[in-house]
C-alpha cells in the first residue's frame, strides 16, 4: 500500500520559461504558467521527457497531494483544478480544526464557499470538521464527491450544496445558521456569464455576510484569490477593516506551488487570513 501511495504523488519538479514541470504519480507532464519567467533549473533533456497531460491520460488517475487524494479524469479540468498550491493552507485547516475539536469538544463547522475540487473540503474532513461544500457547478460537485470516496471520507459529515455560493451564504445569514471557519476561494472562469462575481467588485460585500455567519466562538475566516493579480496587502486591509472588531489577527501574503529544495517556486495569487486565536 506504502509504495502505491508513493506512485500516486505530486511533485513540482522545476519551473521556468513561461512552464513549470511537474511528477503525477508515475506520469512527467508541463503546463503553461505565465508567472514563471526565470529560467529553467533542470537540462533541456528532462523537460523533453513530458508528456502532454490531455493526451496522455487515457483512463483515471490518481495523485495524492499531501494528505488528500484526487483522481485525474481525462473529462476533468486538469491540474490547475486541483489547486496543489493550496497544499500548505489545507494543512492548517486540518491543524485548526483538531486543535478546535480538542478545545471545544465538538468537530469545527466549516463553511467552504467556491469550494472548487474539494481540497479544503476534505482536509477539514480528515480531521474530523462537519463540511458544507458550496459549488455553483454540478458537475464540479460530482468530482469533489468522487474524491471524498476516494479518501474513503463519503459518509463524513459533508452537506453537498450545488448553489450561487454568495446566494448560499446571504440565505444562511438570514436563517441564522453559523460557522467556526469560513473559506473563500472565488474561482470564476473566464468564459462566465455576465453578472458572475467578480473579485474586486463583489468581494467586500461577501465578507460583510460571511462576517455575520460566524460562531460565538470562530476559528476565522480564510481568502483566497487566484485570479487577476491582487496584492497581499490589498487583502489584508479588507480583511482588517471587516474583522478586526472580533480581535484576533490577519496576515496576509503570496500564495505558492512549491518544490523540492532548489526547485523555483511559483507564485499563484495572494491570501489573506483572520485568525480570531494565533
Amino acid at each position: 500500500m506504502e509504495g502505491q501511495q508513493d506512485n500516486e504523488t505530486y511533485e513540482l519538479l522545476d519551473s521556468g520559461g513561461g512552464r513549470v514541470l511537474e511528477k503525477l504519480g508515475g506520469i512527467v507532464s508541463s503546463r503553461a504558467c505565465h508567472a514563471a519567467w526565470w529560467r529553467r533549473r533542470l537540462p533541456g533533456a528532462e523537460w523533453r521527457k513530458a508528456v502532454e497531460l490531455k493526451r496522455e491520460l487515457k483512463e483515471p488517475l490518481r495523485v495524492k497531494i499531501g494528505s488528500v487524494r484526487f483522481q485525474l479524469s481525462p473529462a476533468g479540468g486538469g491540474v490547475r483544478a486541483l489547486a496543489p498550491e493550496l497544499e500548505d493552507h489545507w494543512e492548517r485547516v486540518q491543524e485548526l480544526c483538531i486543535r478546535y475539536a480538542d478545545q471545544q469538544r465538538r468537530p469545527a463547522r466549516v463553511l467552504n464557499l467556491f469550494a472548487g475540487s474539494g481540497g479544503i473540503t476534505l482536509a477539514a474532513a480528515q480531521a474530523g470538521a462537519a463540511v458544507a461544500h458550496v459549488e455553483a457547478s454540478a458537475e464540479t460537485i460530482k468530482r469533489a464527491r468522487d474524491h471524498a470516496a476516494i479518501n474513503t471520507l463519503a459518509n463524513r459529515d459533508i452537506r453537498w450544496v450545488v448553489d450561487d455560493p454568495v446566494k448560499f451564504a446571504q440565505r444562511e445569514r438570514a436563517q441564522t445558521n453559523r460557522y467556526d471557519l469560513i473559506v473563500i476561494d472565488p474561482q470564476v472562469p473566464r468564459d462566465a456569464k455576465r453578472g458572475a462575481f467578480e473579485i474586486e467588485r463583489d468581494i467586500g460585500a461577501l465578507l460583510g455576510t460571511v462576517s455575520g455567519l460566524l460562531s460565538d466562538k470562530p476559528i476565522g475566516v480564510m481568502l483566497f484569490c487566484r485570479q487577476g493579480v491582487v496584492s497581499p496587502t490589498t487583502l489584508l486591509h479588507l480583511m482588517r477593516q471587516e474583522f478586526s472588531v472580533f480581535g484576533g489577527g490577519v496576515e496576509s501574503g503570496e500564495i505558492l506551488l512549491q518544490g523540492a529544495e532548489g526547485v523555483p517556486s511559483v507564485p499563484y495569487g495572494a491570501y489573506a487570513c483572520w485568525l480570531k486565536a494565533a
